[in-house]
Parts: C-alpha cells; sequence; structure tokens
C-alpha cells in the first residue's frame, strides 16, 4: 500500500485529488494539510507517509519551504510539487530543495496515479510537456557548457542518452529511439547518473538543456 500525503490550501484541489487517488486498491490517502507546517507536522507523527503531492504557494509555509524542510527529517516522503504553469518559476528551486519531480494540476487522473505510483518506486516525474514550459527558464541562468559536460567523461553513448532525457523521454522511449534493449537504457541511464552527479532524471534533464544539447529533427 502507498501512503500519500495531498497539501493543497485549495479544498477542492485535495477532495478532488483524494477522489482520485483512493479509487486505486493499492494508494491510500494517509493524510490532508492545508499549508507546509501542516504538512510537516503531520510527518513527523506519521513517518510511514510515502508520497506528498504539494502545491507551491499556500499560506502559513509554502510548499517550497516544506520540501526544504523535510531533509531534517527522518523517513521524508519522496516529494512531487503539483504545479500551474504560473508557478514555473519555482518549480526548478523545489527539485533543487529535494522535490522528485512536478505535476500539472490539470493532468489526468491516470497520470496523477502513474505519477504516484513511479515516484513511490524510486522514480521521477518530468512531463515533456512541463519540461517544455519550465526547463526553458534554465536557459536564463547560470548556462553550462557542452566542454563542461565532456568534462564528465560521458562516452558518445552516454551522451545521446543525456540529451535524450533533456528531451524528457523515458526508458521506453529512450529504448525504441537508440534501438537498444530496456536493460542497456538503465545502465545507460545509472552511468549518466554517476559521472555527472545528478540526484535523478529531473537534474541530468537540466544539465542536458543547460548545455544546450537538442535532439536532432
Amino acid at each position: 500500500m502507498i501512503r500519500i500525503a495531498i497539501v493543497d490550501d485549495q479544498e477542492l484541489i485535495r477532495d478532488g485529488f483524494r477522489l482520485i487517488l483512493s479509487s486505486q486498491p493499492d494508494l491510500e490517502v494517509a493524510c490532508q494539510a492545508a499549508d507546509g507546517r501542516q504538512f510537516l507536522d503531520a510527518v513527523r507523527r506519521d513517518p510511514r507517509i510515502d508520497v506528498a503531492l504539494v502545491d507551491i504557494r499556500m499560506p502559513v509555509l509554502d510548499g517550497l519551504a516544506a520540501t526544504s524542510a523535510l531533509a531534517a527529517l527522518p523517513h521524508a516522503p519522496a516529494v512531487i510539487v503539483v504545479t500551474t504553469f504560473d508557478d514555473d518559476a519555482y518549480v526548478l528551486d523545489a527539485i533543487a530543495a529535494g522535490a522528485r519531480g512536478f505535476l500539472l494540476k490539470r493532468s489526468s487522473g491516470r497520470e496523477l496515479i502513474a505519477a504516484v505510483r513511479t515516484v513511490a518506486a524510486g522514480g521521477s516525474i518530468l512531463s515533456p510537456e512541463v519540461t517544455a514550459a519550465v526547463l526553458a527558464r534554465v536557459r536564463s541562468g547560470r548556462p553550462e557548457t557542452l566542454a563542461d559536460v565532456t568534462a564528465y567523461g560521458l562516452t558518445s553513448r552516454e551522451l545521446e542518452i543525456l540529451t535524450l532525457l533533456g528531451a524528457g523521454l523515458n526508458n521506453t522511449e529512450i529504448s525504441q529511439r537508440l534501438h537498444l534493449s530496456m536493460s542497456s537504457v538503465k545502465t545507460h541511464v545509472s552511468n549518466v547518473f554517476a559521472k555527472t552527479g545528478s540526484r535523478d532524471r529531473v537534474q541530468a534533464a537540466i544539465l542536458a538543456i543547460r548545455a544546450g544539447l537538442t535532439v536532432p529533427g
């Protein structure tokens, strides 16, 4: 059973998420919170929360501050930042604070359920749709150059993998595009993470975009 916290100051959003998630036999909504402080208190009381859907803009303590504060707590849940395109300036900060990915509030119920299961299994969420709106902001920050990426010692295949991660492709899509087995893709992705010091797919994608790596047309 995957136990979930829903953190949003809008009751309608919380209720909608709860109804969708509770419809699945393997998902349980463990708690709901209207702000980041309530959320942190809930995590302290219940160390068995696996995944948290966290809004960014909330009173008392916002989602970014709450996500950062989780680092000091044992058995912290994996955070999925739930955002609108208006929040995209904050999403990268949330990922840097430890979030495992981000999801649009207007995502379908199927996407919400899949995101929770993916993160609970140790994965991360990087929707190509969100990538287009959010990660473009990376280019306005301090740029990473291709020379910097080359210094990581990636093989040509690993550089291809990093480029496709930057485009938001999942392992299945990478496997199909490069005609590789899934086991080979997983090995290459793990090598990319290890060599670049990326915690997950999100950080690797940010690196790829900063370096200007683009998928050939």
